[in-house]
């Protein structure tokens, strides 16, 4: 893991244009004189591959009358739960996230052949029933394979997947530290430019950070290399490289 190529000649260049700006109306960089202190803002980010993921599944199906509509659903809906159990998904990882009925509009009886429009009708023509689970903590080799077996279950959507990190806290720590050696590189700059002596931080401050992939289960899912029964062909999953980043604000002592 490593910080993005160039962060410190980026910030370099940056620092030097806030150091112009400085003499004027100010900027995000700033040096203020009566308080003897440069202070800066550097950001950071080291980039990881996921190792986890979640998806979203739902079952739709149709029926004449709410509870035929209803009926219906229930065979499938239990049957993805079950391919999600028997591939060794826990049931803490396994969420109904909602159900949804509502009726279906159109002409209840067939419109004469010279209608201009023959379609949207006010006319209830049935009823669909649509569910939808939220899977969680899916190892990232195991999540081709397990969409084809909630597919082949009964599943009429997959939305997914979403990738998380299980050692965010560490990759997060590292892009601290960069960005903290990035700030005083930019510091210097300044001081360089003002004719200044840098000194010792006396203030830091750590910015906004999206936590969006930290993955929070201590304990990991185990997925079967054989979800069982057949299964539908879904592509193989790429998760790439995801970027976390760590923003500070720093102030330093000058003389």
């Amino acid at each position: 893991m490593k910080a993005s190529k160039g962060l410190l000649g980026i910030a370099g260049a940056f620092a030097l244009c806030c150091a112009l700006a400085a003499c004027g109306s100010g900027g995000t960089v700033t040096m203020a004189e009566q308080e003897h202190v440069i202070t800066v803002n550097a950001t950071a980010e080291v980039k990881v591959e996921p190792d986890k993921a979640s998806f979203n599944l739902t079952v739709v199906t149709q029926g004449t009358t709410p509870e035929e509509a209803s009926a219906a659903n229930a065979d499938p809906t239990n049957a993805v739960i079950a391919a999600l159990k028997a591939a060794g998904i826990d049931e803490k990882d396994i969420q109904t996230l909602y159900t949804d009925l509502s009726p279906q509009y159109g002409f209840a009886e067939e419109p004469a052949a010279d209608t201009a429009i023959a379609y949207g009708g006010n006319d209830i023509v049935g009823y669909e029933m649509r569910t939808t689970i939220q899977v969680s903590g899916v190892d990232i080799d195991a999540v081709a394979d397990l969409m084809g077996a909630c597919i082949a279950a009964g599943a009429t959507g997959v939305d997914g997947p979403r990738y998380y990190v299980s050692s965010y806290d560490e990759a997060y720590a590292d892009a601290l530290a960069q960005a903290v050696e990035a700030s005083r590189a930019k510091a210097q700059v300044l001081a360089s430019a003002a004719g200044v002596t840098l000194g010792r931080v006396v203030n830091i401050t750590e910015g906004y950070s999206y936590s969006g992939y930290r993955y929070s289960n201590s304990e990991a899912a185990v997925v079967a290399d054989e979800a069982g029964g057949t299964m539908a062909k879904v592509a193989d999953i790429a998760p790439g490289q995801v970027s976390i980043e760590a923003q500070v604000t720093v102030s330093y002592s000058i003389s």
